[in-house]
């Protein structure tokens, strides 16, 4: 055989191999044709939230838009609270989570995409008992309620768990009840999902945020160790960065936000 042929062949081994890999290219599905299941907080709107039986928002709608271009089907399913539906990825039970802060123990079981949004997180306080918040330190000392199963960024969550006294509920209902009822000083909450909550229930009369953040954390899309779709995370990251450039995980967001205004 010439010269000519070997070359040719070298490079179009070459390329196969970069195909191959997923670098600068998306590689469509190559598992059986079954469905996957993602899930997500139940009251984290306009990221995710419940409706009937699916989790709904922008997370569902950005995760299931990448993973169709994948050649995947995705379906975002409600599994119960958020600490469930953690467990479930630990297992494998629960193929993606459409949204979610890093710390070192969830690393222990997901695989963390590239971020694809951030998120405020705020202090709830009961009208007339605001105080002054410029750092965390403040909080020493006063009564705080938070969630179950929810994260405030790793570091705030060291210093929660070191130094703070805080009582955990169920739902946010539950917390902005014991701020009215005077038995907590401070709920830490997602600004979004707060104020979604706040208009809904009709309690902006009764409960304000302090200005300042508790924290701005990056929101990713995990993938559990578990599961077949982590082998897809080069090419889920491809993707989220492409739709973060050209515009569109923001005109998602947006949309969803909309949608909750209108209710």
């Amino acid at each position: 055989m010439t010269k000519k042929f070997w070359q040719v062949l070298i490079i179009i081994l070459v390329l196969a191999g970069i195909a191959s890999s997923g670098v600068g290219c998306v590689v469509k599905n190559q598992e059986p044709d079954q469905e996957f299941i993602a899930s997500g907080h139940p009251e984290w709107a306009p990221i995710m939230y419940q409706k009937n039986d699916l989790i709904a928002g922008a997370g569902p709608d950005i995760t299931i838009k990448v993973f169709a271009d994948l050649g995947i089907k995705i379906s975002s399913l409600y599994q119960g609270s958020w600490d469930v539906v953690q467990e479930y990825a630990r297992s494998g039970k629960v193929d993606v989570l459409v949204a979610a802060y890093k710390t070192a123990e969830r690393e222990t079981y997901m695989e963390y995409s590239t971020p694809y949004t951030v998120d405020p997180v705020s202090l709830f306080v009961k009208k007339g008992k605001d105080f002054v918040f410029a750092d965390k330190e403040d909080l020493i000392g006063k009564k705080g309620v938070v969630t179950i199963g929810d994260s405030y960024g790793q570091e705030f969550d060291d210093f929660l768990k070191e130094k703070l006294s805080v009582k955990k509920v169920a739902t946010p209902d539950e917390a902005f009840a014991l701020l009215i009822d005077g038995e907590a000083d401070y709920f830490i909450y997602a600004l979004y999902s707060g104020q979604n909550a706040l208009a809904a229930k009709k309690l902006t009369g009764q409960i304000v945020i302090l200005p300042n953040y508790v924290s701005v954390e990056n929101f990713y899309l995990t993938i559990s160790k578990k599961s077949p779709l982590v082998k897809y995370l080069p090419q889920v990251n491809s993707l989220l960065e492409k739709y973060k450039a050209d515009g569109t995980i923001d005109r998602i967001i947006e949309e969803e936000k909309k949608i909750l205004l209108s209710k």
